[in-house]
């Protein structure tokens, strides 16, 4: 009775077994299908769209018809890899190349060809280099090094490119044209401000106050509502932009109703200077003031002395400078001393002719080449500012002597240089005459195309 119960329940179990398992798939297969995402995914909802069917052998026989964007994603992967890289303090061209991940032996190579173009000393910390690789032949990176490029200079673009044994130097110009522009305005606080605001490039400028330092103080003699005049000449490109600064032509200044001009004046030697309207060179014997942007801060004559404390006689000008700006020489000449004096510090003593001299004391350290019997020429640095010696602060002390006396330099007119004569002064006096007919012709802010022929008379 037992065994008969038992073989009853084993049926029924079985039974009950079977039917659990057939309701189990009907559910699993009435469920949605669900692709398998490997552990980990956390992307998103999942995708339930079946993979698209890919016929292998009919992409081998003839290739598809790309989509929109397709064509241009496939060009993309085509094109060579450029790399723009910045020449970093104190870095050379082999240095940069390595660090974009060029091997020595090749980058040793392409710099020495780009360097056939150039001189290796031009190239300047943050200079912009472009590096070119070849496209990958995988789709995606980058494939071998095969051009190295640079801006020589305004105008010109240089490159060493792989030929397939070596690197060839290449260089390409941009298309430019010599023009003349002509700018004015009115000075509300400085020269070269307001020149820079009118547009006036700043090389420009600077060679401006450079010609015009011999006749104007720029400290004192310039006032708000003086007006500027300029013609220069320069390379412009095909969208009108200037490329490059060229010749400075004609600079003036109009000082509280006194008209200074000065005209580039080019002689039959090939020999260029400037002179003024009525042909007097515009250099003089000696600089008025022997570095840029100096501020007069202490005057020929008695004062308090500032460290002493009491009444001395100062012999001389102080400008008050930065440390470390240049100091030129004021005229030409020969070095009579050079070296630490006394109370002047590191010292200079310059001899120029008619019995002229200037010193220049106080500097942080003297120019190198500059010794005892050195021959200058005029505005050639001779050392830097400093607070060498007797002094409370960074300044240059200037001082003029005539024979063995120091004189006040701004009571002193100084010997002028060469005044053209005869024919010589007719030739200039013609030639001024066509600059003044080139800038009435020239609207202020404009500049325009000249002639070839007509360009050489006006300078190189």
């Amino acid at each position: 009775m037992a065994g008969h119960v038992t073989a009853k329940l084993k049926r029924s179990l079985k039974a009950f077994a079977v039917v659990g398992l057939v309701g189990a798939v009907a559910v699993f297969l009435a469920r949605p299908f669900v692709p398998f995402v490997p552990f980990g995914n956390d992307s998103g909802p999942l995708d339930t769209t079946p993979p698209a069917y890919i016929d292998l052998e009919a992409e081998d026989r003839a290739p598809s018809t790309p989509e929109s964007g397709d064509g241009e994603l496939e060009d993309i992967a085509h094109r060579p890899v450029e790399s723009v890289l910045q020449i970093g303090s104190g870095e050379m061209l082999t240095e940069l190349l390595s660090r974009a991940g060029i091997a020595s032996g090749e980058a040793a190579q392409a710099a020495e060809a780009i360097f056939t173009r150039i001189d290796p000393r031009t190239l300047k910390a943050g200079q912009k280099v472009t590096i070119t690789f070849a496209p990958s032949p995988y789709g995606f990176g980058r494939g071998p090094f095969r051009q190295v490029s640079l801006a020589a200079d305004p105008v010109r673009d240089v490159a060493a490119r792989w030929t397939g044994s070596d690197f060839e130097s290449v260089e390409t110009r941009r298309q430019v044209t010599r023009q003349v522009a002509h700018y004015s305005g009115t000075i509300k606080s400085s020269l070269y401000e307001s020149a820079g605001n009118a547009g006036v490039p700043v090389p420009v400028i600077l060679a401006m106050i450079k010609t015009l330092s011999y006749d104007v103080d720029f400290q004192r003699d310039i006032q708000p509502g003086d007006t500027f005049d300029v013609l220069f000449e320069g390379w412009y490109d095909t969208k009108g932009k200037l490329v490059r600064a060229g010749d400075l032509l004609h600079a003036g200044l109009e000082l509280s109703g006194t008209q200074i001009s000065l005209y580039r004046y080019e002689d039959p030697q090939g020999q260029s200077d400037y002179f003024t309207a009525n042909g007097e060179n515009v250099k003089k014997a000696l600089l008025k003031t022997p570095v840029d942007g100096a501020k007069i801060t202490s005057g020929f004559g008695m004062r308090n002395h500032p460290i002493l404390g009491y009444s001395k006689m100062h012999k001389g000008i102080d400008f008050g400078v930065p440390p470390g700006t240049p100091i030129q020489a004021a005229g030409d000449g020969s070095v009579e001393m050079a070296g630490p004096f006394g109370a002047y510090g590191n010292y200079v003593r310059l001899r120029h002719g008619n019995g002229y001299g200037t010193a220049y004391a106080h500097m942080s350290r003297i120019a190198q080449g500059i010794h005892t019997g050195r021959h200058v020429s005029q505005g050639q640095i001779i050392g830097y500012v400093g607070s060498t010696g007797r002094a409370t602060g960074p300044h240059l002390h200037y001082e003029l002597l005539v024979g063995n006396t120091q004189v006040n330099p701004m009571s002193i007119k100084v010997p002028t240089g060469i005044r053209l004569a005869g024919r010589e002064l007719e030739r200039y006096l013609s030639h001024r005459r066509q600059m003044d007919q080139l800038m009435s012709s020239i609207p202020s802010a404009t500049h325009i195309g000249v002639g070839a022929a007509r360009l050489g008379r006006l300078g190189n």
